[in-house]
């Protein structure tokens, strides 16, 4: 008995605030309270965001129904404003699943910058979007007030690199020492779990 007991209490420390996560000083409202919120806060130019990609895709397939992940992109200087702006945009169009490894690619693997507007005009472009089109979302309130709101996500949750994952407006995960990239989504399981058992308590 004292063996299970131990083994328990053992499982449950594994990941300890301070250490492998931060609590948030203020906690943030999240979009849907009835479920566990995730938000990764990345950038296309971020090379650790882009190793995190390959981890993040078959992950979010398992995710239970009541785990609502969603990403925020970047925005501390003039550089990442235009690749947030490229992101919100393909979200505005429907895309965001096809820009997101395109941009990536674009950036990661074949040395473009993704800054300029006949750069970006040509990249849309490639996923069926026309010049037209892609000015008209690029530059519509909805986006520009996307962009507002990622920035001050970076402000609230104090934000000073990527990639950073955000559960539950509560806890803050970032790459460190003893947690790389491949540990990432494993401190971020075991909050989700905690943060689930304290809303099943809640009802």
């Amino acid at each position: 008995m004292f063996f299970l007991l131990f083994f328990s209490c053992a499982q449950a420390e594994e990941y300890v605030a301070g250490r492998h996560y931060e609590i948030l000083d203020s906690p943030s409202v999240t979009r849907d309270p009835s479920k566990v919120e995730v938000v990764e806060v990345f950038w296309f130019g971020c090379n650790h965001c882009f190793a995190l990609e390959s981890y993040i895709l078959p992950w979010k397939k398992t995710l239970p129904k009541d785990v609502d992940y969603w990403k925020s992109h970047a925005t501390w200087n003039p550089t990442l404003k235009i690749h947030a702006r490229l992101f919100y945009s393909a979200k505005a169009l429907g895309i965001e699943d096809k820009i997101v490894p395109g941009a990536f690619t674009a950036i990661q693997r074949e040395g473009r910058f993704l800054t300029g507007n006949s750069e970006l005009e040509y990249f849309f472009k490639g996923f069926g979007v026309e010049k037209e089109k892609y000015l008209s979302v690029s530059n519509s309130f909805g986006v520009n007030n996307a962009v507002k709101q990622a920035d001050n996500r970076m402000r609230q949750w104090t934000i000073t690199g990527v990639p950073t994952l955000i559960v539950n407006g509560k806890y803050k995960v970032s790459g460190t020492r003893e947690v790389g990239t491949d540990r990432l989504l494993d401190v971020v399981d075991f909050l989700i779990e905690k943060e689930r058992r304290f809303l099943a308590s809640s009802y």
